[in-house]
């Protein structure tokens, strides 16, 4: 779709009730389920998004009683998976991992997108949350943010800050620090969060932005200092961390999101039956437990809060991305 169609809604979505994706007229309370229902991740397995989706693929089998099976398809931060899926049949056999990137900053940054993150799927439930930080190799001085900020004015090498990906939801965060303070703070794409959290360690770069799971465990053995991190409120995580709301970055304090969801005109009973199976596997201990070490809290979430998301998510990045002229292609 192209990037101007997309942007013109926004205003009219981020009003309250604003409609859902359609689904199909309601059916029986209790439908039957398919045997197997594939869950489609766009990223590979062994990463953050593989994980979450294995921790409800487990849970949602035993509580439904039928075979949950992770499908990796990974290519272009989950676009792949997500054009294939919108075309699938809305027959209760698959559902799509989602997530901030794939549904606010990749259609908003890339001409090549051709799917509607709000029409093109309908929302089923919200999985879970997490943050996104700004971190320095432990090499560097600066210890708070401040400090950095200071580094970066008084050294050009300190400027630079590795990002996950082009276009992600990290690389506007380092875009909006240095806007507001002034600094031209210079995103460098890795190709991924492992070799971006190697450099770090390895002071090649001397900051980045990336999810907090992965840069917490270096954090924890000081090997990178986490100088701040997005959401209402500071991370369980990283008690000891501010966040940039706090900081005074205002537009950096919501979380972003994981979510489950399945092709346009699913019967909404089917909808209803996984999002009932989603609320009772995160109410047991070990899938926030579970969540946690993959550096997510637990939010599981009903369809309009997912689809609320969705749309307060692009209104969000879509004024800061314009203002930074970035395009992938």
């Amino acid at each position: 779709m192209k990037r101007r169609d997309l942007l013109s809604m926004l205003p009219a979505g981020i009003v309250g009730g604003a409609m859902l994706p359609r689904l199909a007229a309601a059916q029986p309370a209790s439908p039957e389920l398919p045997r197997t229902i594939r869950l489609v991740v766009g990223y590979p397995a062994g990463g953050t998004a593989d994980a979450v989706a294995r921790i409800y693929a487990e849970g949602l089998q035993k509580r439904l009683g039928v075979n949950v099976i992770v499908d990796n398809k990974p290519g272009a931060g989950g676009q792949l998976a997500a054009e294939q899926f919108r075309t699938l049949r809305p027959d209760g056999t698959a559902l799509l991992l989602g997530n901030s990137h794939m549904f606010s900053t990749l259609p908003l940054t890339s001409r090549t997108v051709r799917y509607d993150p709000v029409k093109d799927f309908a929302p089923v439930a919200r999985l879970a949350t997490f943050e996104v930080a700004l971190a320095v190799s432990a090499a560097q001085p600066a210890r708070t943010l401040k400090e950095y900020i200071a580094l970066a004015r008084a050294t050009p090498q300190a400027r630079s800050f590795g990002v996950p990906a082009a276009g992600s939801s990290p690389h506007f965060v380092g875009y909006v620090v240095g806007k507001q303070e002034g600094v031209e703070l210079l995103p460098v794409p890795y190709k991924g969060g492992a070799p971006l959290l190697a450099d770090l360690i390895g002071n090649q770069i001397p900051a980045a932005v990336d999810a907090l799971g992965g840069l917490l465990p270096s954090h924890k053995t000081g090997k990178i200092r986490v100088l701040a991190v997005t959401g209402p409120q500071r991370s369980k995580s990283v008690p000891e961390v501010p966040t940039f709301g706090e900081l005074g970055f205002r537009s950096l304090g919501s979380s972003s999101w994981v979510g489950l969801f399945a092709p346009p005109g699913t019967a909404q009973a089917f909808v209803e039956r996984i999002n009932a199976g989603v609320l009772e596997v995160a109410a047991l201990p070990a899938t926030t437990a579970n969540l946690a070490t993959a550096g997510f809290d637990t939010a599981a979430g009903s369809p309009q809060q997912l689809h609320e998301a969705v749309r307060s998510e692009l209104a969000l990045w879509q004024p800061i991305i314009r203002e930074s002229g970035f395009q992938i292609d």
